[in-house]
């Protein structure tokens, strides 16, 4: 691709030319595409599909762990108490605060309805571990109930008491799996990653810093030796929130959508022309409200979707650029963990993720998500190098360790609306920094 500039420095006043370069690039959410949309099948499919696929990933793990001195059992096999052994399950928490549709019909109970809440941990929270036939309930101080949430794969060692409940001396998570090895770059690529535009708001003075984000990337500011390296962007991720963001508390009506769906399809068809462009939804756009969410429909894009750098893709999504394997989430199952735990900070989340090997535990028990028979979709099969959460309230980078020498480069993508920030990755050694458009 190529993109003209104005060196006014130049006595000859005469244009620079400069390549976009390119980067090979696979979609490699499959998995999210092909997920069915039969409603009549119930959800404890997807808790079977994905005790299976854990229970073979951790069973090994275990042994290397623990040796073979312990057996492991299912929970129909428990027999003789007080005996260590291991078991496999699904953690499910009791909380006493997570919303229900019973204690909503305050009328028909005759009970005090419950107040309007954004975070439902108490400190009676208990949890259990179930698999396929049966549940036990979970002590110890091994594993903190306030640091895991429901629908979490986890294999437990420990014993059955007299009183039928089971003691943890230890927990063993999936962790991340083999990462392959990454290529070695000798200059600079960078990744963008930009969330929560909101171009449908009614309010903000937001639209100037996308103007000049938009500028910025076509080229058109700064010295030539700037827009020479600018030509390095190799890539723009939008993660969600393209039309409302999260924190618009208005809801998005059909009026609003077809308002901004122009300004959405422009904005696009403006970025896909000098670079390549993948455009995910997020919970407040216009697509399925489901996860893994469909990309948006053509339709909205008859501008954007001539140019062939122009990609709808799914939320979750995962690709693969220059060899290096990102994966990320328009950020609602990373805000709806913090919302049943006591997990606070975005990146810490996402090390839990990682750790646990699953993108969205809470699906489908408080995150909306389509049924599921023979997979779950949400399990992490390959380590990124990239890994990002989008919609977050500021930008914020670390760097996860795995123990097997995994290095996973994480991102919050800030909101783009209330902060006029993007994220840049360079592929080069994987550096993270913010830029401001204001």
């Amino acid at each position: 691709m190529l993109f003209k500039i104005q060196d006014n420095q130049d006595s000859d006043n005469k244009e620079a030319e400069f390549d976009r370069h390119v980067t090979e690039y696979t979609d490699c959410s499959k998995r999210f595409y092909e997920v069915s949309r039969d409603f009549s099948k119930q959800y404890a499919h997807i808790y079977s599909a994905r005790l299976n696929t854990f229970r073979n990933i951790l069973t090994p793990i275990t042994r290397k762990k623990w040796s073979n001195k312990y057996k492991v059992l299912k929970l129909c096999d428990l027999r003789e108490k007080n005996i260590d052994c291991i078991v496999i399950g699904t953690l499910f928490k009791l909380q006493e605060l997570k919303p229900s549709i019973l204690k909503e019909l305050s009328d028909q109970l005759e009970v005090i309805p419950q107040p309007a809440r954004k975070h439902f941990v108490h400190d009676s929270d208990t949890l259990v571990l179930e698999d396929e036939l049966q549940r036990i309930k979970l002590k110890g101080d091994c594993i903190n109930v306030h640091k895991v949430v429901t629908g979490i794969v986890a294999a437990v060692l420990g014993s059955e008491d007299e009183d039928g409940i089971f003691t943890v001396k230890d927990v063993c998570w999936a962790g991340c799996n083999i990462q392959k090895p990454l290529p070695t770059l000798d200059e600079d690529r960078y990744l963008v990653l930009v969330s929560g535009l909101n171009l449908a708001s009614k309010s903000g003075n937001h639209l100037f810093s996308i103007n000049l984000f938009l500028e910025w990337l076509h080229g058109f500011c700064g010295t030539q030796q700037y827009q020479k390296e600018l030509s390095n962007v190799v890539r723009v991720i939008i993660a969600g929130g393209t039309y409302a963001n999260y924190s618009d508390e208005s809801n998005l009506n059909e009026s609003d959508v077809i308002a901004a769906a122009k300004d959405v399809d422009s904005f696009a068809a403006a970025i896909s022309a000098v670079s390549p462009l993948d455009l995910m939804p997020g919970c407040k756009d216009p697509s399925g409200v489901m996860l893994p969410q469909k990309p948006f429909h053509y339709c909205l894009f008859p501008k954007a979707v001539e140019y062939k750098s122009f990609n709808r893709v799914s939320n979750p999504y995962e690709c693969n650029i220059g060899g290096f394997p990102c994966l990320g989430t328009s950020g609602e199952s990373i805000k709806d963990i913090m919302r049943y735990s006591k997990l606070d900070n975005h990146l810490d989340v996402m090390k839990k993720t990682l750790q646990w090997r699953h993108i969205a535990p809470t699906c489908p028990d408080t995150v909306s998500s389509t049924p599921c028979l023979d997979t779950d979709p949400f399990t992490i099969y390959n380590c990124p190098a990239i890994y990002f959460c989008g919609n977050c309230k500021e930008f914020a980078t670390d760097t996860f360790k795995g123990e097997d020498g995994q290095t996973v480069r994480l991102v919050c993508v800030p909101d783009f609306c209330d902060t006029n920030t993007i994220a840049l990755i360079n592929l080069k050694n994987l550096e993270c920094y913010s830029m401001l458009f204001k």
